[in-house]
């Protein structure tokens, strides 16, 4: 983070870790370095350390900016669906708009988490944990209701995150198909296999 906490540097900073993601997505974090990154900002490799202390610091501030757009936007919003089949609607098709959407710190939580320190792994594998443990508990409750299919329920879990997730790989935002409708796809898709059909 920029060593003072004013309004511009945050901007700047936060400018920062949207275009190192987008490049370590592109690219591979093992094949770029701070002078690509500083020269797609068109800024000094000195005026970059102002605002990250590493190549591996910066990726482990892109992979929170990546959970907390998670937390926000899916995890959130989803604590207050009381109904689990509406819940896991809602957290399929959010997460998945996320990662077809370009988020690329979204995308690199699961990419590039092997290239932190084991403090840094460790304080991002507890947030996933938290995450993973979230839906699969939605889906249990889909099981006690009567409302799934014979699926294992971690099985399931692992399967459905990494649908969403394998998005970013091969969708493109400015292809044929819009955003919003690649995420009713992986909705509809993942919901038919995982729920049993309504009598």
């Amino acid at each position: 983070m920029a060593k003072n906490g004013t309004q511009k540097s945050q901007e700047k900073a936060q400018e920062i870790y949207l275009t190192a993601a987008q490049i370590f997505f592109t690219k591979g974090y093992n094949a770029c370095s701070l002078n690509d990154i500083a020269e797609a900002l068109n800024i000094t490799k000195a005026g970059l350390y102002y605002y990250v202390e590493s190549k591996q610091s910066l990726l482990f501030e892109i992979v929170n900016l990546g959970l907390d757009s998670v937390d926000r936007e899916v995890l959130e919003p989803a604590r207050n669906i009381g109904d689990a089949e509406e819940r896991l609607r809602f957290i399929i098709f959010n997460h998945a708009r996320l990662c077809a959407g370009g988020n690329h710190a979204v995308i690199i939580i699961s990419h590039e988490i092997n290239e932190l320190n084991f403090y840094q792994r460790e304080e991002v594998l507890k947030r996933r944990r938290d995450y993973f443990d979230f839906v699969r508990n939605t889906i249990i409750e889909l099981q006690n209701e009567e409302k799934l299919t014979e699926v294992d329920i971690t099985t399931a879990t692992f399967t459905l995150l990494g649908m969403i997730l394998w998005l970013s790989r091969w969708y493109r935002p400015n292809g044929k198909m819009s955003v919003k409708k690649v995420c009713e796809d992986v909705c509809e898709m993942a919901l038919r296999s995982l729920l049993r059909e309504k009598n």
